[in-house]
This record gives structure tokens, sequence and C-alpha cells, in this order.
């Protein structure tokens, strides 16, 4: 009877470990899709101070692709003709003079892609890293780096990323306005809740 019992809570103990195993395994081949965004450009004014540029059409799909070091397939756009100032006139020539958002493709929206984390399990990891990626501004595509936060909850991940943008190198002219200009780096915050995709990555 004790051998049938150590025989039974072993192939318990097996059986939790496939499964837990699987869990993890299919966590870590899950496509995500965003389901929320907010994106904040802080731009930083030579005469001191700043004020923020933002939108919440953050739209797109990663899909893992490598696990070590975790990397993705797949994307994140953003609607550059939706970025706001709070000052109408100062939208106007940030979407229209710098970021030339009528010459269109390549021009009105900003894409983020090869994303790649740092030395951590993509299936578990809580907290902070490093990313790496590649920015597509203005026509021009650019490595990009940063540090990212990502917290889970339940089937949702959410992450709260941050990277320096320099405007010059993607041929944005710095922005000035009656002698006020903004610094040639600025900063962008992207705050993004991602929910696994259906299956094929496509919309449901």
């Amino acid at each position: 009877m004790s051998a049938r019992a150590d025989l039974f809570r072993g192939a318990v103990a097996l059986l939790g470990l496939v499964v837990s195993t699987s869990s993890r395994a299919a966590d870590a081949t899950t496509a995500w899709r965003a389901a929320r965004g907010d994106v904040r450009v802080v731009c930083r004014l030579n005469v001191g101070g700043s004020f923020e540029a933002r939108t919440t059409s953050l739209t797109g799909t990663l899909t893992p692709a490598t696990t070590r070091p975790p990397a993705f397939g797949g994307e994140l756009s953003v609607d550059l003709r939706t970025l706001d100032t709070g000052i109408g006139l100062r939208t106007q020539h940030m979407r229209e003079k710098y970021l030339e958002v009528g010459r269109g493709a390549g021009f009105d929206t900003a894409v983020l892609s090869e994303l790649r984390l740092g030395e951590v399990d993509p299936g578990t990891f809580r907290g902070r890293t490093t990313f790496t990626g590649t920015l597509l501004l203005h026509g021009v595509r650019k490595p990009v780096a940063g540090q990212v936060d990502i917290k889970r909850e339940g089937a949702a991940v959410s992450a709260q990323a941050s990277f320096p943008v320099t405007l010059s190198d993607f041929g944005i002219a710095r922005p000035e306005y009656l002698g006020v200009g903004v610094a040639d780096v600025v900063q962008v915050k992207v705050a993004l809740s991602a929910q696994p995709a259906p299956a094929g990555g496509g919309a449901p």
C-alpha cells in the first residue's frame, strides 16, 4: 500500500512538472498584441523646462523569435499624426514642419522592431532589464537602446520603457520658435499593456 502511495505521489509530481514546463514553454512562445499604450516624448527646452508630446495611438504584435537572448519579431507602431503637445500651433509645427508626416509612409508612423531583451527568461521575468531595437523615424532606421520594467497581471503583461532619441540622427531639425528651441536629444517613454494574441497573431 505504501509502495502504491509512493508511486501515485511520484506520478502526480511528474505530471505537475510536465504541466509546469509546458506552461512555461507556451508562455515563452506566446505572441503579444498591444492592447493599450501611452507614448510620451519629453522635449527639453534651451531656455529651461520642458514639454511633452503625447499619443495613445500605439499598435502592433510581438512574436518571440529566440529565447537566449530573448528576441522578438513583429513591430510596434505609433501614428505620429496623433501626437499632441497641448498647444495647437506647436503641435502643428511638430507634425508638419519637423516630423513631416505629410510625406506619408516612413514619416507619418514611427516603428520599433527587432526588439531584444537582456539576459532574462522571457516566460517568467518580472522587473527591470535592458532592451535594444531598431527605430524607423522620419524615413531613417537607427538602433536604439533603453530600459524596460515588466509586470505580469494575470494573462496580461505590462511594460514601461524609456530610451533617448537624437533628432539629428534621424534627419530631424531641432524644433525652434521665437528663439525657444528643443534639445537635440529627446526622451521617449512608453507604457504598454499587452495581451496574448489570437492564434496566427491576427486581430480577433
